[in-house]
């Protein structure tokens, strides 16, 4: 009996102790709402960011993956109406989104995060936000697969030679060389291989045209004279072949011929009056040159460096700037102190279409030409920039933003270059299609003269 009653003993304690445990408080679960930290890549307003490369976001503490899809989009529109599809991984406090497919090249991208993702203990984000971040940023595309191209600006006002690199994806302006003494009005372009940048000046008493080396960006000689030994004065526009520059000499109403093996002057094509503007066919036969006194506009024949033809523009001033079609079919002729854009017939010299743009160029050096394909790019300093179909001849878009200087393509076509005047000057990169300013930054001086885009081998 009594060794009964301990055994009913011990059995009570151990179903005391077991109701015990049963109702024991559990470990508590952390309730700290998590915190965004950073988008590790692409950073915001990134260029050039690999496209076939993920999206990396980082938090405060580890999140699950799985609250991500809905609440974190990226998107290939600025509407935000086209989502694109990939998957989310967790790894530490970071979470990765990859997408299904590389993305689409040279291309303006949106995302978005909402603040309903939670961290792995179910917390969200304070709830107060309801969208933590958004970013945008720009692919790469064929313009930066052997490496993104030089951009350089010249500057009178400043004498500053600048370049515009890209670095960690971001847009970086350096002083390239000094350009003390160098005159005002500088024009450049670049051989057609890219080693050498070719730079005229626009000073009336002694002007000169400059040769750089592009790995350094270094004088490497200075051409004063034309071959017969005549000065060199007013040096201005430049077109380039594969062997030959040609550098307007306005003093001297000639083109003056450069031979690019030997870098001197080896001739000079003498002009009825003081030319402007120039334009070179894409197989380089012929140059075309605005007058700066009257509407004509004089063709060259490269082969004999002579003048073979004399083109009038009705009801037109003069030319300030000329650009050849890609197709070799249209030489486009923007007028100074006029509204108009004349396109000429390669084929027989004949004005095919004067068209009015709507605006004015006030200021006949404040202005340029690119062309790409079916189009070219009209800017001003004193009105839009100006996209035109070229085989239509119509104005498809416009834009207005004052103060145009040089405009440049990049040769991929995928991306156009502009120098603004300002304070401080500035430098835009547009979308063609579109005009989209896509990015605007501060370069030195108040009065970039031109733009030139180094080609890529």
């Amino acid at each position: 009996m009594k060794n009964m009653m301990i055994l009913t003993g011990l059995l009570s304690v151990l179903i005391l102790s077991a109701c015990h445990d049963s109702r024991a408080i559990p470990t508590p679960v952390e309730q700290v709402r998590p915190s965004f930290t950073s988008m590790v890549v692409p950073a915001d307003s990134a260029f050039a960011y690999d496209r076939s490369a993920g999206i990396q976001l980082r938090f405060d503490e580890p999140m699950d993956a799985a609250t991500f899809p809905g609440n974190f989009m990226l998107y290939e529109d600025e509407e935000k109406t086209i989502s694109v599809n990939g998957t989310f991984t967790a790894i530490d406090n970071d979470i990765f989104f990859q997408p299904e497919n590389d993305l689409l090249p040279a291309h303006e991208y949106f995302t978005k995060l909402r603040a309903r993702v939670k961290d792995v203990n179910g917390n969200g984000i304070d709830k107060d936000t309801l969208v933590v971040t958004e970013t945008e940023f720009i692919t790469d595309g064929v313009y930066s697969q052997n490496g993104m191209p030089d951009i350089l600006i010249s500057n009178g006002s400043e004498d500053i030679l600048t370049k515009i690199t890209l670095q960690n994806n971001k847009f970086v302006a350096d002083t390239a060389a000094d350009i003390t003494g160098f005159g005002r009005q500088l024009e450049m372009a670049f051989t057609r291989d890219g080693s050498k940048l070719i730079m005229s000046d626009y000073n009336s008493s002694n002007s000169k045209i400059y040769f750089f080396d592009t790995d350094t960006y270094q004088l490497e000689k200075t051409i004063d004279s034309n071959f017969d030994g005549s000065p060199i004065k007013k040096s201005a526009e430049i077109v380039v072949a594969p062997d030959k520059a040609y550098v307007v000499n306005q003093s001297a109403k000639k083109i003056t011929v450069i031979d690019l093996t030997s870098e001197t002057a080896v001739a000079s094509i003498a002009l009825p009056n003081i030319p402007k503007g120039m334009a070179i066919l894409p197989d380089y036969s012929k140059i075309y040159v605005g007058s700066a006194k009257d509407n004509s506009i004089w063709v060259v024949n490269t082969s004999d460096n002579t003048m073979e033809e004399t083109i009038t523009i009705a009801d037109y001033s003069y030319s300030v700037r000329l650009a050849a079609s890609p197709a070799g079919d249209y030489v486009m002729a923007r007028e100074f102190r006029g509204s108009k854009l004349a396109f000429i017939k390669v084929a027989d010299g004949s004005v095919a279409t004067i068209l009015d743009l709507g605006y004015e160029a006030k200021s006949g050096n404040n202005s340029d030409l690119t062309v790409y394909g079916d189009y070219v790019y009209v800017g001003a300093s004193s009105g839009e920039l100006s996209r035109v179909q070229i085989s239509t001849q119509t104005v498809e878009r416009q834009i207005t933003r004052l103060n145009f200087q040089g405009l440049e393509m990049f040769g991929s076509g995928e991306f156009l270059v502009a120098t603004q005047r300002d304070n401080p000057a500035k430098l835009l990169i547009l979308q063609p299609e579109t005009l989209k300013v896509l990015r605007a930054f501060s370069i030195s001086g108040t009065a970039p003269w031109d733009v030139a885009i180094r080609p890529m081998p």
